[in-house]
């Protein structure tokens, strides 16, 4: 299959065919006429599909680099080229539908008919029997309507209120579960910290006894010391003294 491109925007599929002829024997014949709102882009192009390969090949030496002429007398060179896509679209076949036409034979058609042109007799109740079944089916409560459509709306209601109870039930759990956890960690952390202030307070305990004995430890110490002191003072004024006197004499 080749492409023609470059064609005047104005030309028609006619137009193409013609200024074509004759063509070699194709089994394709495709024309795009050229988009008027790309402006200087607008040009059309025309896909052919031969059936003999040698015809392309002088198609081609004859269309390609061919001056086509539009109206007012714009001159397009042609480009002749192989078409991007060689596959040539299938053409929809429509089935024949088997029952065109048939419809006088339809069994269901026929016994409409024979319903139509014979009506059955329809026995009509008089208004005050009407109303006695009215009134008798009140009582028994066959009024009530009950369709399977009705009754599955129902079961998908009912469903749809267990699920919310036991999506609140089960929310009203986790929250008591939570609550607890809460107070335990709390009733924890309390006892830790009394368990840490008795610890604390006993530490002090120990450090004021320690520091107790301490004391007396170094008042023990200190009056050895005194005493010494004292008779080491004694005994150098006795000295002094006995020098004094010597000296006198």
């Amino acid at each position: 299959m080749v492409v023609v491109r470059r064609l005047p925007p104005t030309m028609t599929g006619e137009e193409f065919v013609e200024q074509l002829s004759p063509l070699p024997d194709n089994d394709y014949l495709y024309f795009v006429k050229g988009d008027l709102s790309l402006a200087q882009h607008a040009l059309s192009r025309g896909y052919i599909n031969f059936i003999n390969p040698e015809d392309v090949v002088i198609f081609k030496e004859k269309f390609d680099n061919y001056v086509f002429v539009d109206s007012k007398g714009n001159e397009y060179p042609a480009v002749v080229e192989f078409a991007p896509f060689q596959k040539i679209p299938k053409t929809k076949v429509r089935r024949k539908d088997n029952k065109v036409g048939t419809i006088e034979d339809d069994i269901d058609y026929q016994k409409f008919l024979n319903e139509l042109s014979n009506p059955p007799e329809v026995k009509i109740q008089s208004v005050e029997k009407h109303l006695e079944e009215i009134e008798k089916r009140k009582k028994d409560g066959a009024l009530r309507l009950s369709t399977p459509l009705i009754a599955f709306i129902k079961q998908k209601k009912l469903e749809k209120l267990k699920l919310r109870d036991e999506r609140r039930e089960d929310r009203r759990r986790r929250e008591i579960e939570r609550r607890r956890q809460r107070d335990e960690e709390r009733r924890r952390r309390r006892l830790e910290k009394e368990r840490a202030d008795r610890l604390r307070e006993k530490e002090r305990e120990k450090r004021r006894e320690r520091e107790r004995q301490g004391e007396g430890e170094k008042k023990a110490d200190k009056e050895p010391q005194v005493k010494v002191c004292e008779n080491i003072i004694c005994k150098t004024l006795l000295f002094r003294c006995q020098c004094s006197a010597s000296f006198r004499k």
